[in-house]
């Protein structure tokens, strides 16, 4: 074992207050294991003078660095090409210079779309982050790139008040979406624009998913669910992104790097939620339901409980469930267990008989055979065939 006085360290500058940063600091956190780096975090924007003293006081051999987290004005003249790897970020010269990790704005794009363009829009908008993101302006580009394309009806939003002015820039952004022909489709910069999207859809009396859909990205679970309705979003791979500026930043300070290569992330999939699901029929009822569904299939939750939430008889309720969505209740809390069963599949750490108890079943061997009926496969094998798939 190396002795922790004795360990490399490396800076890692990203906030920490988002699931994206936390993500990235696992996937760094499991490659410094393996060569036996120390990581310090530094999540606030810190001053110069404090940023010198931090460097003194680690002596660190590289740094990893988001530039959009407030230290900008100070990463030209303290990291340098040659031991730093960036995140996602403007670069502080020329880009071919650095080694930059980042999500796939493409496929991510590519993914918003296909799911807006099921729904049919007579208007497919951008919505971009609140000041000038490289993330947010490469999801732009790629988006009304993807939907020129397929020859449909483009606009995105252009705030005039100042970033900092949130009531003002919220006020636009509900004028603006009131204006377009609907039903409408938006992708949101993220799940954070996403949740501020639906919130002027609302001030607008525009009705989500029925006149306007709403993508995010970055499947935020705390913003997504907070969203009424829930926000459908594209989940990055934030894991492996801050795995891979581990392993670029240990071959760059060791000089096995050869150039200074952008690493694109693919995203891991779409998730999709209440703010972009297709409805047979507009009825904010099963609207609800399925809301609820969404939040509560994974405990004690009975058909009959959903049920009873409609303002009528539970014959009649299960009818209108199924003209909305195409399915029954019982189906649909069984799709929303089944779903949340495959995500914790992936973890092969997982017991089995907790991931039963996990997706609302008391009897593991219930839910084995639920699962096998559902999607052919027994838990087990469907776990070894993602694993088998996910390492190719």
């Amino acid at each position: 074992m190396v002795s922790y006085s004795r360990m490399e360290t490396i800076l890692f500058f990203h906030k920490m207050d988002t699931s994206s940063g936390r993500q990235r600091l696992e996937g760094l956190n499991a490659f410094a294991r393996e060569v036996g780096w120390n990581v310090h975090c530094q999540s606030d924007p810190i001053s110069k003078q404090d940023l010198a003293s931090l460097v003194d006081l680690w002596k660190p051999v590289g740094a990893i660095l988001s530039t959009n987290d407030g230290h900008t004005e100070y990463n030209a003249s303290l990291f340098s090409p040659d031991n730093t790897v960036l995140q996602d970020c403007y670069p502080p010269s020329g880009i071919e210079k650095y080694t930059i990790v980042t999500t796939d704005s493409s496929a991510t794009a590519r993914l918003a779309l296909c799911e807006l363009a099921g729904g049919k829009c007579a208007i497919y908008g951008f919505v971009p982050w609140t000041s000038r993101r490289l993330w947010s302006e490469n999801r732009r580009q790629h988006f009304m790139r993807l939907a020129a394309l397929a020859n449909l009806e483009t606009c995105e939003f252009t705030p005039r008040c100042a970033w900092h002015d949130v009531a003002g820039q919220q006020r636009e952004l509900a004028a603006w979406l009131k204006s377009l022909p609907r039903p409408i489709g938006i992708m949101a910069a993220n799940d954070i624009v996403g949740f501020n999207v639906i919130a002027a859809c609302r001030m607008a009396g525009i009705q989500v998913p029925f006149e306007c859909k709403v993508v995010g990205v970055d499947n935020d679970e705390l913003v997504c669910g907070r969203a009424n309705p829930s926000l459908s979003s594209v989940e990055l791979d934030f894991n492996t992104a801050g795995y891979k500026a581990g392993e670029l930043l240990y071959r760059l300070v060791k000089g096995e790097l050869g150039g200074k290569p952008l690493v694109s992330v693919p995203p891991l999939g779409f998730v999709r939620r209440g703010s972009s699901r297709v409805f047979l029929q507009t009825d904010r009822h099963a609207l609800a339901a399925s809301e609820m569904i969404l939040a509560k299939a994974c405990g004690k939750l009975h058909a009959k409980d959903v049920l009873a939430t409609f303002p009528c008889s539970r014959r009649l309720a299960e009818i209108r469930f199924r003209k909305a969505t195409g399915r029954s209740v019982l189906e649909e809390i069984k799709a929303v267990r089944i779903k949340r069963a495959k995500q914790l599949l992936a973890d092969p750490g997982r017991e089995l008989s907790a991931i039963a108890f996990q997706c609302g079943y008391d009897s593991e061997t219930t839910f084995c055979r639920v699962f096998r009926e559902e999607t052919g496969m027994t838990m087990r094998g469907w776990r070894a065939a993602n694993a088998a798939m996910r390492t190719r």
